[in-house]
């Protein structure tokens, strides 16, 4: 894949029509961890041994930028609401991307006096993504 603009490596929303990138984005960071299972006995001679696979699979999502829409805002101070979207889908420049439930687990605004109002948030995996890697 060649080198490709950072603004071209979207977040978007799919209940938007069309799929709308999330306003105000500047920075955005995928992680994917897979937690190993551990089998080592005393048969591995003092060496950790771990199964092959992950035995837990997770995709973190992270982002902030400028506030420019209240979006965010509302799914982020929903007090009592619901925190697990399934319209979140993630679009590298090349194409690719990755579809599936996220929870909303962090949000924040701040503002300093000479400066726009920003937003950080960030989203974390519920069960299994779809990821189409061409």
């Amino acid at each position: 894949m060649p080198a490709a603009k950072g603004r071209q490596f979207q977040i978007v929303l799919t209940s938007v029509s069309p799929n709308t990138a999330i306003a105000g984005c500047q920075t955005k960071s995928v992680s994917w961890a897979g937690e190993p299972i551990d089998i080592t006995s005393d048969d591995d001679s003092g060496y950790r041994t771990l199964l092959d696979g992950a035995g837990t699979e997770s995709l973190d999502i992270s982002f902030d930028g400028v506030t420019k829409d209240t979006t965010m805002r509302t799914r982020g101070f929903n007090s009592g609401g619901t925190t697990q979207y399934s319209d979140f889908k993630i679009v590298f420049p090349n194409g690719d991307s990755i579809t599936g439930t996220f929870n909303l687990t962090s949000y924040e605004e701040n503002g300093t006096h000479n400066d726009a109002v920003k937003f950080s948030a960030t989203l974390q995996s519920s069960g299994q993504w779809t990821a189409t890697i061409s």
